[in-house]
């Protein structure tokens, strides 16, 4: 039997944010000197498994994590897609005082143009898909936004493609990863979670 194929998809870390406000798409939004400690966690914790790729987000906070994974790894190329980008809403720039705690940017959408969940899942599916294909039965990451990789999760799991849905448990915290491993026959990824800063916090008590 054809080995399982793994796909990893880790949420970037922490981001230098003093105004405190969604920034979406917005460009020149870095990593934070945490954000930095909290990709070097991640890193490490990747770094014994044989990746064959990673596919990221253009945003620069991701990007930035991307080759934090990636210095732990000789000759892994990093791919940019805009398949794993952050949400496309017309929220972004808005402070996080005024969307409130849920972050609610999609029931209802703030514009007819503004990116809906299942338009959200379907460039995430195609992501992963691409991974999957390019390299089958071996591990690659995709470094992305927390609302996409849960969108992909849901998804992929067979859940209602809504915003209860998107805020349940193990929503991806800064610099998780969240595994999908597509088992040959079996029509459904097994999806599991593991949340790196967490963990690493807890080894140091």
């Amino acid at each position: 039997m054809p080995d399982s194929t793994v796909v990893l998809a880790v949420r970037h870390t922490d981001v230098h944010n003093p105004e405190n406000v969604f920034y979406g798409r917005l460009p020149r939004f870095h990593l934070s000197s945490l954000g930095e400690a909290q990709a070097e966690r991640t890193a490490s914790y990747l770094a014994t498994l044989p990746l064959a790729g990673i596919y990221v987000s253009p945003q620069l906070r991701a990007r930035q994590t991307a080759r934090a994974i990636a210095s732990q790894h000789q000759e892994v190329p990093i791919i940019v897609t805009w398949l794993l980008s952050e949400v496309f809403t017309s929220w972004q720039g808005t402070p996080f005082s005024v969307l409130g705690a849920n972050v609610n940017i999609y029931e209802p959408p703030k514009l007819p143009t503004d990116e809906s969940i299942a338009m959200i899942f379907n460039r995430m599916n195609r992501a992963l898909q691409r991974a999957a294909a390019e390299h089958p039965g071996q591990t690659t990451v995709l470094v992305s936004h927390a609302d996409p990789i849960m969108v992909l999760r849901v998804g992929l799991q067979g859940q209602p493609l809504n915003f209860a849905s998107i805020r349940a448990a193990n929503y991806p915290e800064k610099g998780s990863v969240t595994q999908f491993e597509i088992v040959p026959g079996e029509a459904l990824p097994r999806v599991s979670y593991y949340d790196v800063q967490r963990q690493a916090l807890l080894a140091t008590v």
